[in-house]
C-alpha cells in the first residue's frame, strides 16, 4: 500500500513542479549583527556557537532526535513506528523514547497523530504542499511562507485536536532553505524554532564540533550548504542545526579514501557492501553516535522520512535503525531520545545541569514524559470514519481520490464533521469553521 503511495506522490511531484512562484520580497529587514554575549543570554537569547556551561563533556548529556517527514501514515504506524515507540525502548529516567513528527497534509490520518502526540511526541510542520520545485520555495515570500507553514499548523490543531500552542517547530521540504523571507514567516506566526538548516562544518567528519541550538537575534557562524540562509536578525527564534552524519559508502571521495561521505537525513545516507545487512546499518549509525559522544555532545539527529523503511528489500534499515537503538538505550545512562523541543528546553533553561542533575529532578525534569501526563484526559480524540474525496482539483492535485481520518471534537469542545472540501493551501480547515 505504501508502495503505491509512495508512486502517486512521485506523480503528483511531477505536477507540483510545474507551479514555479517568485513573489515580491517583504522581509525587509537589515543584516544581523556579530553575537555580543554581554547582551545575548539565555533564556532569551543564546549566540550561535556557544555550548553547555557543563564544561567536562562527559557530565553533559547526550541527546538524540528522531524525526519524521511527511505524511503520518497508517501503514508507517502499524508497520514501524508501532515496533520502536511501544515501551521496549526507554530513557535514562524510565521513561519511553520519543521523537518529533514534521507533517504534510495529504495522506496523514490525523487520529494517529493525536495518538501520538499524547503518548509525548511532538508534532510540527513541514508545509501542506510539499512541492518538490526548489524554486516554488525559493521564491516564496512571507505571505506565501506563511500560508505553508501556518495552514499546515491549521490543519493540525483542527483535525487532530492537538492545541496551536503544542505546535511550535518548523522543517522545510527537501531541507530548502528560503531565507530572511522564510524566517520572518516563522518569527510573525509564533512558531519558536527551525530545524531545516544543514551544517558539514559541524557535523559529519567534525560531529565532535558539533553546533548547539541558537537564537536569530545576531549573525550565525553556521555554514550555509543549502542556500538561501538568512541573514537578518529574527529576536528569540531559535535553530536546530541538522549535523550531517558520515555514511557508510567509504572510498567514494578520492580525497577522503578512508571515509564514507556526509548525509543529512538517513534517506541520503549510502550503505555501500556487497551484501548490506542490518549490522551494517547500526555499525554506521555507532560511528556517527561515538564521534558525537566524545565531542561537545551537540544533539545528533537521525533525521528520516519512514520511506526508508518501506519495502521487504529494506527491512534491514529497519531491523538496524532498531539494533541501534536497543544497543544505546540498554548500555548508557546519559543518553536521551527526545523531540527536538524538549531538547531547546534543556538547552534554554537547564544550560548548566548535568546528566546528573538531570535526573535528580525526576518529573521535573526538561526531558521527562510526565509533563504530558495530562494529554490523554485533556484533550481527546473521537475518530470519525474516514473523510472521502472521490475527485480532488486544487492547484496541485487534478483528480484522484484521497482519504483523511480526522478527530470528530476540536480542541475548543465543539463537534465537526468531515469538510466539504478537501483542505489545502489557500483553505487548510476545508470550509469547516471556526477554522484553527
Amino acid at each position: 500500500m505504501l508502495d503505491k503511495v509512495f508512486i502517486i506522490s512521485v506523480i503528483l511531484g511531477a505536477t507540483l513542479a510545474l507551479k514555479v512562484t517568485t513573489q515580491p520580497p517583504q522581509a525587509n529587514c537589515d543584516p544581523a549583527p556579530q553575537c555580543d554575549t554581554t547582551v545575548c543570554v539565555l533564556p532569551a537569547c543564546s549566540c550561535s556557537g556557544e555550548e553547555l556551561a557543563v564544561p567536562d563533556y562527559t557530565q553533559r548529556p547526550q541527546i538524540i532526535y528522531m524525526s519524521y517527514d511527511d505524511a503520518f501514515t497508517g501503514y508507517a504506524e502499524s508497520n514501524y513506528y508501532s515496533g520502536i515507540f511501544d515501551g521496549t525502548f526507554k530513557n535514562p529516567d524510565g521513561g519511553d523514547i520519543r521523537a518529533t513528527h514534521f507533517l504534510t497534509a495529504q495522506y496523514t490520518d490525523y487520529t494517529l497523530v493525536h495518538d501520538y502526540w499524547a503518548m509525548g511526541h511532538e508534532m510540527a510542520s513541514h508545509s501542506v504542499t510539499h512541492r518538490t520545485d526548489m524554486n516554488y520555495w525559493k521564491g516564496l515570500n512571507v505571505d506565501g511562507w506563511s500560508e505553508e507553514v501556518t495552514g499546515m499548523r491549521k490543519m493540525i490543531t483542527q483535525f487532530a485536536a492537538i492545541p496551536k500552542a503544542d505546535i511550535t517547530g518548523y522543517r522545510s521540504p527537501f531541507l530548502q532553505m528560503g531565507a530572511d523571507e522564510m524566517f520572518a514567516a516563522l518569527k510573525n506566526d509564533g512558531f519558536k524554532y527551525d530545524c531545516s538548516w544543514v551544517s558539514r562544518d559541524y557535523g559529519y567528519l567534525d560531529l565532535d564540533q558539533g553546533l548547539f541550538p541558537y537564537t536569530l537575534d545576531y549573525e550565525s557562524v553556521q555554514d550555509c550548504p543549502i542556500k538561501p540562509c538568512p541573514t537578518c536578525a529574527f529576536e528569540g527564534l531559535w535553530v536546530q542545526p541538522m549535523l550531517d552524519l558520515e555514511d557508510n559508502w567509504i572510498g567514494a571521495n578520492p580525497q577522503l579514501p578512508d571515509n564514507g561521505m556526509p548525509c543529512s537525513m538517513l534517506d541520503g545516507c549510502i550503505i555501500m557492501d556487497e551484501e548490506p545487512t542490518r549490522d551494517t546499518v547500526k555499525e554506521m549509525l555507532m560511528k556517527n553516535f561515538i564521534r558525537n559522544r566524545e565531542g561537545t555532545r551537540a544533539p545528533m539527529g537521525l533525521f528520516m522520512h519512514a520511506a526508508w523503511f518501506a519495502s521487504e528489500e529494506l527491512i534491514w534499515h529497519y531491523d538496524g535503525y532498531k539494533d541501534f537503538i536497543q544497543e544505546v538505550t540498554a548500555t548508557y545512562d546519559d543518553v536521551w531520545f527526545i523531540p527536538v523541543i524538549d531538547g531547546l528546553d534543556y538547552f534554554q533553561n537547564y544550560n548548566n545541569y548535568t546528566n546528573t542533575d538531570i535526573l535528580a529532578l525526576g518529573d521535573a525534569s526538561p526531558f521527562s514524559k510526565a509533563k504530558y501526563a495530562d494529554r490523554p484526559t485533556s484533550h481527546t480524540c473521537e475518530p470519525l470514519a474516514p473523510c472521502q474525496y472521490d475527485d480532488v482539483h486544487n492547484e496541485d492535485i487534478n483528480g484522484g481520490q484521497r482519504f483523511m481520518p480526522i478527530c470528530k471534537k476540536k480542541v475548543n469542545g465543539q463537534n465537526q464533521s468531515c469538510p466539504d472540501e478537501y483542505p489545502w493551501l489557500t483553505n487548510p480547515c476545508g470550509g469547516n469553521t471556526p477554522c484553527a
